[in-house]
């Protein structure tokens, strides 16, 4: 670690709020207050970047205290940088996952994961619009992260039956690159005993909650629809609008989603939830067209510093952040004690 890197995280470190873990906030609240704590200390995460490396270590703190055995998973990947003249130039990297597991009686294992990275600059002539060092990243994606340390946070000292692992995602945004990364690293048994991977990314600025599952998973077995049809069922006993992929899209069939940290493992024949809140009713019908909200020009505040930010987001959405991580961690956390054995599905 350079030195310049050190000072760096330890200015980060010593900011972080006192009594994080046990400080007797409710879990929604607890949630709202690290998305804007990511947001805020860390802007600009992208891969390699020193506010990744930084935030992968509060990360590292943070699922420390709350009890679990916790480390640390460097990987090497690159990018490659366009230049305004169109030269390209390869750029090697290092990030980190960070996973932290409570171990189980079965054997079998469930992921839940978020990615913590922001957009890369890819390109000379974007330099400040897409992605970089300012971008917060408050909805893409500090809200999946926050909502992850809560069910972390109250799931800590739940009885499963089953392994949980929470693991956040780095490199997300150059391809997938962080799950890739967990998922090479496992022996063929793990991978086997997995039995659910959850996605938490962006759940701020989309109209509404989506629980998809995955693409090829499902088309090899519909039985693999399992998750999200239980997390929806959740939802609508609990009074919460949420939503599945209406299939408007012939490149992504009704239920299913895409473009995020659970396509690495619905690749691998693993079944996912991917949750997020956006609009698939919208635009082209993919996605990718998060709200018809006025403010947001274009739909998606995805990689836009000038609007996925603490100034901007709160402001076009007032009580949001709140109000997401509550709906989030009310059909999340049912769902997984029932996933992980630790309480029975009535």
């Amino acid at each position: 670690m350079t030195l310049h890197k050190m000072l760096l995280l330890l200015g980060l470190l010593s900011c972080i709020p006192p009594g994080v873990a046990a400080d007797g906030l409710p879990a929604a609240e607890w949630a709202a207050r690290e998305m804007r704590y990511i947001a805020s200390q860390f802007p600009g995460r992208l891969a390699g970047a020193e506010r990744e490396f930084a935030a992968a270590e509060y990360l590292h703190i943070q699922l420390s205290s709350m009890g679990y055995q916790t480390h640390t998973q460097a990987f090497d990947t690159e990018y490659n940088y366009v230049f305004a003249n169109n030269v390209r130039q390869r750029r090697l990297l290092q990030s980190r996952n960070v996973i932290a597991t409570k171990p189980g009686v079965s054997g079998q294992v469930i992921v839940i994961g978020a990615h913590f990275d922001t957009a890369t600059t890819l390109h000379e002539v974007h330099e400040g619009v897409f992605g970089g060092e300012q971008l917060q990243g408050l909805d893409d994606n500090a809200s999946g992260v926050g909502v992850m340390l809560a069910l972390a946070r109250e799931l800590a000292n739940a009885p499963v039956q089953h392994t949980l692992k929470f693991v956040a995602f780095g490199a997300k945004e150059l391809g997938m690159k962080g799950s890739q990364a967990y998922l090479d690293s496992l022996p063929p048994a793990e991978r086997s005993r997995t039995l659910l991977m959850v996605n938490l990314d962006s759940l701020l600025t989309g109209d509404a909650l989506y629980f998809n599952a995955g693409k090829r998973t499902v088309a090899a077995n519909p039985a693999a629809g399992a998750a999200r049809d239980r997390a929806l069922a959740l939802a609508a006993a609990l009074g919460i609008d949420a939503r599945s992929n209406p299939g408007l899209h012939p490149d992504y069939p009704a239920g299913t989603g895409c473009c995020s940290d659970q396509e690495s493992f619905d690749k691998a024949g693993i079944p996912v939830l991917a949750v997020e809140a956006t609009n698939w009713s919208l635009g082209k019908g993919d996605g990718y067209m998060q709200t018809a909200l006025p403010g947001v020009t274009g739909g998606s505040s995805w990689h836009r510093p000038d609007i996925d930010n603490l100034a901007r987001l709160p402001q076009l959405l007032p009580g949001r952040l709140e109000q997401r991580a509550r709906d989030s961690l009310r059909i999340l956390l049912p769902f997984l004690l029932e996933a992980s054995g630790a309480r029975p599905a009535p």
